[in-house]
């Protein structure tokens, strides 16, 4: 029950990046609300939406607190987090990746930065007017760090 409820709340957790990235006011959320949230059937501008983006794919639906709907699916064996507006606005996508799907210049510029430390994670992370750019944890021992890096190999820690 307990791996269930981490699972879904980090499912949760991950749907509402880009919409609390965009709020300008903080909301505190009770522990329950994970526990609580149930798959549901999103309103028709949104599966529209979803439709166009993602024909054919299959997703499991929550809503957010925030009001909006974060679809979680297997796309082509990739696991991503979709999040769309209630009118159906595309916001965000989150795909965890292999380390082998980062690019080159990415991969150069961590292995320079950080020599030594393993690559233990990658998500790809998209919103509407920002050039894509991944999230990258990192693993050297018992020392872990995550970094963001784009296309280019440029690094924000």
């Amino acid at each position: 029950m307990k791996k269930h409820v981490l699972i879904l709340g980090l499912a949760l957790m991950a749907c509402t990046t880009g919409a609390l990235a965009q709020q300008k006011t903080t909301h505190k959320h009770s522990k329950d609300a994970a526990e609580t949230a149930t798959p549901l059937t999103p309103p028709a501008p949104v599966d529209s939406a979803f439709q166009g983006k993602f024909s054919g794919t299959s997703a499991t639906w929550m809503k957010t607190p925030g009001g909006n709907f974060c679809a979680t699916m297997d796309n082509g064996g990739q696991k991503e987090h979709v999040e769309f507006s209630p009118d159906g606005k595309w916001l965000s996508t989150k795909t965890e990746l292999v380390a082998s799907s980062l690019p080159d210049s990415a991969k150069n510029a961590i292995q320079t930065q950080f020599p030594g430390m393993e690559i233990a994670a990658v998500q790809k992370l998209e919103y509407e007017n920002i050039n894509p750019f991944y999230k990258v944890d990192l693993k050297q021992g018992d020392q872990s760090k995550s970094v963001m890096v784009n296309n280019g190999g440029f690094i924000e820690q």
